[in-house]
């Protein structure tokens, strides 16, 4: 299981004598290299036996972060946003929120997960040729948005340390590794913020260490670029992902061949569309915006301001109705490398993952659901493919403003999320604030 909360904080002038609450949202924990740990400690020593140099992959098949993020299967590149999207697509530090009504603004996150395991939970998908045993994760990430209108800067850090053991011919072996994952991103919108752009780079640092030798720190670096289409007012949204590949070189001894551990590129395109009368892409109007259009040319005064402010916060409250999302993604990763949990690749082509997610706001103001189905493709060619079904809840709690801090977003709310497959169980949960 694992377990997250993330404070997300945002400032705001005063409404009417109170001031609008840090948020406290979920965000994507790290969807980092866990498959490396597994194929790079168990084939190293072969590796450096060996006259040739070998290959690494590190791609991670299965979906980890967010409650919203798993219960929507995965389905999320063309509804980033907030700081939970700068891991998906880097051109969601320029999308604007709803409840945004400053020219600039920030917000930033932290998340803290534990992930636990139940016995024969295969997590890494691995061939039945592999005897692996248990295994868990501790991850943690941390993430700051700027906004001034329309352009956007994010930053996002991931760590995760995973242990597990394999059985090899009757020995155990425990295995142990440490990944550091950093995002930079840039991103604008363009035409009032209906054509998002957005790039960045994914700085990777890891270590790994087991039975048949450590692996020392090690690190790459490489480039992602993303889009984002949002018409204005309209109910539908398309967004686009790509991830250069990265590779790293493992230090050896003198005179041993060269083991690479290689992150391949990925690629995303997604769909999504809305209904109901909920609006999906509002327009992005500040409360200067709205001050200046009320007092009809004069400038503006503080009250005139106050008074833009309440009337925005309440055409929010006003638009927040029952809606259907429909959200679809088509995940790439780059096939082809020599090595994956020990043994070969039988595909010397882009594995190819459909993902599909819905959510609803059944009751208003009071429960949200969500479900997703996603495709986790065999990346060896004595593995197998699986299909995973994913699920998620929001559920308004209680009132509680922290002695007026919080006003007046200050209701509580629970999110609930798993994944199942076969022979395989994520779950997850967190407490923040309801929107």
């Amino acid at each position: 299981m694992a377990s997250g909360c993330d404070a997300h904080f945002r400032p705001h002038c005063r409404v009417s004598g109170y001031t609008p609450p840090p948020m406290v949202k979920v965000r994507r924990p790290a969807g980092v290299l866990v498959f490396a740990a597994l194929s790079a400690v168990a084939t190293h020593a072969r590796a450096q036996t060996s006259s040739e140099p070998r290959t690494i992959d590190a791609a991670r098949r299965t979906i980890k972060g967010s409650t919203r993020f798993i219960g929507l299967g995965g389905a999320f590149v063309a509804i980033a946003d907030d700081t939970q999207g700068v891991s998906s697509n880097p051109a969601s530090a320029a999308v604007r929120l709803p409840y945004s009504w400053d020219a600039f603004d920030y917000s930033f996150g932290i998340d803290l997960s534990i992930a636990t395991w139940l016995p024969k939970n295969d997590i890494y998908n691995a061939p039945e040729s592999t005897s692996s045993g248990g295994g868990g994760s501790l991850f943690g990430s941390f993430a700051v948005l700027a906004n001034y209108r329309h352009a956007g800067f994010g930053l996002g850090a991931e760590a995760e340390q995973n242990v597990a053991s394999q059985e090899t011919q009757g020995l155990s072996t425990k295995l142990t590794a440490n990944f550091g994952l950093v995002r930079p991103v840039m991103a604008y919108g363009y035409f009032d913020g209906q054509l998002l752009l957005g790039a960045g780079l994914r700085i990777v640092g890891f270590s790994l260490g087991g039975g048949q030798g450590d692996v020392p720190l090690t690190a790459g670096i490489g480039y992602t670029a993303g889009l984002i289409v949002k018409p204005k007012l309209q109910q539908f949204r398309v967004g686009v992902a790509i991830e250069q590949p990265i590779n790293a070189e493992i230090a050896s001894e003198p005179g041993a061949p060269k083991t690479m551990v290689h992150i391949p590129w990925t690629a995303a395109f997604g769909f999504a569309y809305q209904f109901g009368s909920r609006r999906l892409n509002p327009a992005f109007v500040t409360v200067s915006d709205r001050a200046r259009r009320n007092s009809a040319g004069r400038k503006p005064t503080p009250a005139d301001e106050k008074k833009a402010k309440q009337e925005l916060f309440e055409a929010y409250q006003k638009d927040q109705t029952w809606y259907l999302l429909v959200s679809t993604e088509l995940a790439l990763i780059q096939g082809g490398s020599d090595l994956a949990l020990g043994s070969k690749h039988d595909f010397n082509r882009a594995l190819v993952s459909p993902r599909l997610g819905v959510e609803s706001e059944i009751i208003p103001h009071y429960l949200r659901l969500r479900a997703g189905t996603y495709l986790e493709l065999a990346a060896t060619e004595d593995g197998h493919s699986r299909m995973h079904g994913t699920g998620g809840v929001d559920i308004k709690l209680f009132e509680w403003s922290i002695f007026g801090l919080l006003q007046p977003f200050d209701y509580w709310r629970l999110s609930l999320a798993a994944d199942g497959a076969k022979s395989y169980l994520n779950t997850s949960f967190s407490i923040g604030f309801w929107y």
